[in-house]
């Protein structure tokens, strides 16, 4: 992270939010026919002021003006670390800070939850209306795809958020994340609609087009990304309200135009026309030198001898060579040494990714795994979601689903932090193992089959506790967190509680137990 730049001028977000929808007030209405938005609202000049879904795709997971800082500090440095794919390579504040459960470091804990509500959610407003819901039902649609797939990680992150009554005063009041799941349930049903509605009457038709860095206007893309969005919140309820998660998982698969089922299908923030997207992890290995590979990546990646580690990571630059990652949580006493290993493979023209594919398989294989009607028998979906996820990144599967292996122990190149493997789980899918090992089977591939998405790997881990995700070795929570049961949340941010005081402490009522790291949210029930 490069010090004195880019740092985030911190307002209430209540009365940014109100701010940015205000000087949005010179914009023509969207009156237009679903093919058309108009340029005015979408163009270049107006992505950061204007809203439109151009702006709201850049910070899904943030892309746009705050570049990598804002990415670091709301993706890498939260969801990256804490589900075990990466680890910072960097000793920010003596190695105390997010990576040895540091919460309040820096201000890092902030910035999630600054920039949905700073620039997603003003952004959203301007197209949430009744007016154009009426005339430009597609963008009124795809809006709020968009708006639930940024806002389902914010409430994942923290619980309780502001969600009902966004933009209605300065002091906006929390609501409880099972009130936010529900909301995103309604919601999606009628995007859901009105998104395959007009993808089967309109098959050729490319509304929005020229501004969508998703799919470019294809609306049947639109459709099945939001069903599989709905299969995802569905499972991620299965712990905490197992009647409606299998319900809305099951109107999810069977739905008209169903869920994503091929590459084509993924959902991946790229550059379109002029509207340039840089991929900020590229800056993160490169630049500054501030993320390598996890210890938890290697031991599973070389256990099972996969051919995705050189798709994922690029070879230590240690005289030894090959690919070394390091623990999460530990002091990081020699920066040079720890920067010599495997960086992730991403250059700064590769895609974002937002959802996958092979994620859909494996969702539908624990699905079927429950008893649930998934379209499908649960061993051929886990094992299609295995070969779907390699053939995304052009590697061979050979004999990988057919040999048995189990992950390694991982050994520390560079200090003293060698562990061993914390399971034997194997890749072989076997129908008779009771359902708790189906599970972690079917999670561990998951897991692998989402990087880099750590955000919704470490939802994963705190759902399901799998894959064996290997604890920090250094604890700084103050006892707030238990090592072995790792990271369950995110705190409420500090402008909060110097700008919306009252409404935050309503929000820990909702919440449940202290705001700190080690409280369980509404769904993490297990």
């Amino acid at each position: 992270m490069k010090s004195g730049i880019l740092k985030i001028k911190y307002i209430s977000f209540s009365l940014l939010a109100i701010l940015s929808v205000s000087c949005t007030k010179n914009f023509k209405d969207i009156n237009t026919d679903p093919d058309k938005v108009t340029d005015e609202m979408l163009d270049m000049d107006n992505l950061r002021s204007g809203g439109a879904i151009s702006a709201m795709q850049m910070d899904v997971i943030p892309c746009s003006d705050e570049g990598a800082n804002a990415y670091q500090r709301a993706q890498n440095l939260v969801g990256d670390i804490f589900s075990g794919y990466m680890s910072g390579s960097n000793n920010w504040n003596g190695s105390s800070n997010n990576n040895t459960y540091n919460l309040r470091f820096g201000g890092w804990s902030d910035v999630l939850f600054d920039i949905a509500y700073t620039k997603v959610m003003p952004q959203w407003k301007t197209i949430s209306s009744d007016k154009n819901k009426e005339n430009s039902p597609v963008s009124y649609a795809m809006g709020q795809v968009i708006k639930i797939m940024a806002l389902h990680r914010v409430t994942d992150a923290y619980g309780p958020i502001p969600y009902s009554k966004f933009g209605q005063g300065l002091f906006t009041p929390y609501d409880s994340q099972e009130a936010v799941y529900n909301s995103f349930f309604t919601e999606l049903d009628e995007a859901i609609e009105i998104l395959e509605d007009y993808a089967i009457s309109n098959p050729a038709s490319r509304p929005l087009q020229q501004y969508d860095l998703i799919y470019e206007g294809d609306i049947s893309k639109w459709a099945k990304f939001a069903n599989t969005l709905k299969l995802r919140l569905a499972m991620r309820i299965s712990y905490a309200d197992p009647v409606n998660a299998q319900k809305y998982a099951e109107q999810a698969v069977g739905s008209r135009l169903g869920v994503m089922t091929g590459n084509d299908d993924n959902a991946e923030l790229h550059s379109v026309g002029g509207i340039v997207v840089y991929n900020p992890l590229q800056v993160l290995w490169f630049m500054y030198n501030d993320t390598r590979m996890g210890a938890s990546m290697e031991s599973f990646l070389k256990g099972y001898n996969d051919p995705r580690m050189e798709k994922y990571f690029s070879e230590s630059t240690l005289d030894e060579g090959g690919f070394h990652g390091m623990r999460n949580g530990i002091n990081v006493d020699n920066v040079e040494e720890y920067r010599k290993l495997s960086s992730p493979n991403v250059s700064n023209t590769d895609p974002v990714l937002w959802m996958c594919a092979a994620e859909a398989y494996f969702l539908r294989a624990e699905g079927a795994a429950r008893g649930w009607d998934m379209k499908g028998q649960e061993k051929e979906l886990y094992e299609t979601g295995v070969k779907t996820s390699f053939d995304q990144h052009g590697a061979s599967i050979g004999t990988y689903l057919t040999t048995e292996a189990s992950p390694a122990k991982f050994v520390d190149a560079v200090g003293g932090n060698s562990i061993g493997a914390l399971t034997s789980i194997s890749p072989v899918y076997n129908e008779s193992d009771s359902f708790e090992k189906k599970l972690e089977r079917i999670i561990t591939q998951k897991w692998l089959a989402m990087f880099p998405e750590g955000m919704e790997a470490w939802s994963e881990f705190r759902r399901t506790g799998y894959p064996k995700i290997f604890p920090v070795v250094v604890n700084n929570s103050a006892g707030t967190i238990d090592t072995e049961t790792q990271i369950r949340r995110l705190l409420f941010p500090q402008t909060e509680y110097d700008n919306n005081s009252q409404n935050v402490q309503k929000a820990i009522s909702l919440l449940g137990g202290a705001d700190n790291g080690g409280t369980r949210l509404w769904w993490d029930k297990k």
